[in-house]
């Protein structure tokens, strides 16, 4: 529903006794004000506005609203469902659709992940959209979003193979951030199509080669010669004893420690996919949680990777320590302990088996000890 009106107040009359006459614009719903670019004396107004011959003041105030309908009316018809405010932004805009522009878009969609932090994701996705707003300002220039076409997403492609020279799955993860970007512009009526429509985004299948016992405890009884090193350390050693991504250790509080018939468990949601976990906590997770006062002592992820590789050459371990590798050799340790698959996926917090078969690589131990029986 639309309704639109004119008026010119004395109480806005100005020495001359003119006032600026004013479009009132009823929208759906929602009620807004401007200031028109013409002055006049109120009774003039009312006198020429309430002639039935045409005048000057009748033709002007037409004009506006002839315009406005026709503007009304053909975003009805491509869906647009307008505001007061959308039809007052397009009359200061001289009557023109302000163009919604690519860098506005980018920066409105890091403000409403910003909103999510710590409610559905953590601070680490949020630094990533960050980055990936980042990159994609640097290979393409700023312009209307309706004038974005596939070749600048191949071009914010190659930026990232060549001038950025990511790997391939990191990659992948860019382009998958940056594809959710766009597909929340079409969900809002900012562009008819996705550019990502026809990019194929394939990660590849990496070889995780999670640590062995014999590795994590040598981890675990390293003399280290620094507090960082050895804050570091101990929450490497709890992940891996708990499969707790990094998120999740970070959002730990003594209130999430349970217990039940003499074990301790922690149950809470995952921040990544809010997909709840329970995780028992054998006597080395309990040992580091209370050296701790059960918060763990952990920085940033970027900081936290950078000791943890420092640690790996202190213990003289060629695979790369990452928060991600404690994940999977915990899973891994307890899918060779025996531990069933659904028991593991339960731990781990995910919502298929699928999932947990990806993260969870089998040793040729639990391999050559399964029967075959026909």
């Amino acid at each position: 529903m639309l309704s639109i009106r004119f008026s010119c107040l004395v109480s806005k009359a100005n020495k001359k006794g003119e006032s600026p006459v004013q479009l009132w614009v009823n929208c759906n719903g929602s009620r807004t004000m401007t200031y028109l670019d013409i002055h006049l004396k109120p009774s003039i107004f009312q006198q020429q506005i309430r002639s039935r011959r045409q005048n000057p003041v009748q033709q002007y105030c037409d004009s506006v609203r002839w315009r406005i309908l026709d503007y009304y009316s053909s975003s009805v018809c491509d869906g647009k469902s307008l505001t007061s405010r959308d039809i007052i932004e397009f009359v200061k805009n001289n009557f023109k659709e302000r163009q919604y522009m690519l860098y506005t878009l980018l920066d409105d969609y890091l403000r409403t992940v910003q909103t999510r932090v710590e409610h559905e994701i953590s601070d680490c996705t949020y630094i990533k959209y960050n980055l990936v707003v980042k990159r994609f300002k640097e290979a393409v220039a700023n312009k209307p979003l309706k004038r974005l076409k596939q070749n600048d997403i191949l071009a914010f492609k190659r930026h990232l193979q060549y001038t950025t020279k990511l790997s391939h799955n990191t990659l992948c993860n860019y382009l998958s951030k940056a594809k959710t970007i766009f597909t929340y512009a079409v969900d809002n009526n900012l562009i008819d199509n996705n550019p990502f429509r026809n990019i194929t985004i394939r990660m590849e299948e990496q070889e995780i080669n999670p640590l062995t016992n014999e590795e994590l405890e040598r981890i675990r009884t390293q003399s280290l010669p620094t507090e960082r090193l050895i804050h570091a350390r101990d929450c490497f050693v709890f992940a891996a004893n708990t499969a707790l991504a990094f998120s999740d250790m970070a959002n730990i509080v003594p209130e999430d420690i349970r217990e039940q018939d003499g074990v301790y468990y922690i149950k809470k949601r995952r921040i990544k996919t809010g997909v709840f976990y329970v995780i028992p906590l054998n006597n080395t997770a309990m040992e580091i949680l209370r050296r701790y006062g059960f918060r763990l002592p952990l920085g940033s992820l970027q900081s936290y990777n950078l000791i943890l590789k420092e640690i790996g050459k202190i213990c003289g371990i060629s695979k790369r320590l990452t928060s991600h590798l404690a994940r999977h050799t915990a899973a891994t340790l307890m899918l060779n302990a025996g531990i069933s698959m659904e028991v593991v996926s339960k731990i781990l917090g995910h919502s298929n088996l699928r999932m947990t078969a990806h993260y969870a690589k089998l040793m040729d131990k639990t391999i050559l000890n399964t029967k075959i029986e026909f």
